[in-house]
């Protein structure tokens, strides 16, 4: 089986995209959710960070996120629309057939995590490169929701990870104090 997988930088795209299809199906699960959590909280201790709590009211707009974000191929709607109460990690997988939820999830954090090689802690800041990364191990966030939708796109059988934050994370002049080196 070969998978593809795209991880979406922390850009905001404005120039407007049409819809492309119909929103993919919601395959959001409590102990989906609660397996992100768990990933997210063993990455986050590596970095002195709080652990994260799901949050029903953040899983309902991750899931409103996954809808939209569904609707165009691969990552084009990208963070277009976003609430900016919130941060937010997109992910995207493709494979050639249908494929579980939680290994695209379990992919999507470890994808996440993995920018971890190209930040400088040194200097901290914001990078395109390390977005997904800051926001998943940043201290002042403390909340958590995410969502997962699948279904068969024009090539592939898609899925989309859409987590999001609360508080978000990437607030420029704070990286030094919410990022921290490993321990």
């Amino acid at each position: 089986m070969r998978i593809h997988r795209v991880v979406f930088t922390l850009l905001l795209l404005t120039s407007p995209i049409a819809f492309a299809r119909d929103p993919f199906a919601d395959v959001t699960t409590a102990e989906l959710n609660n397996a992100l959590l768990k990933l997210h909280n063993e990455y986050r201790a590596r970095h002195g960070a709080p652990n994260l709590v799901v949050d029903p009211s953040i899983v309902a707009y991750a899931k409103s996120r996954a809808k939209v974000v569904s609707t165009y191929e691969g990552l084009g709607e990208g963070h277009r629309g976003l609430d900016h109460k919130y941060g937010e990690n997109l992910y995207w997988g493709g494979s050639e057939t249908k494929a579980g939820s939680s290994g695209f999830a379990t992919a999507a954090v470890k994808a996440w995590y993995d920018e971890i090689s190209q930040y400088n802690f040194k200097s901290g800041g914001f990078s395109g490169a390390t977005g997904h990364f800051t926001q998943l191990v940043w201290k002042g966030t403390t909340r958590i929701g995410c969502a997962v939708a699948q279904g068969k796109g024009s090539k592939w059988y898609e899925t989309y990870v859409v987590c999001n934050y609360q508080a978000p994370g990437n607030m420029m002049g704070e990286f030094q104090k919410n990022v921290m080196p490993k321990r």
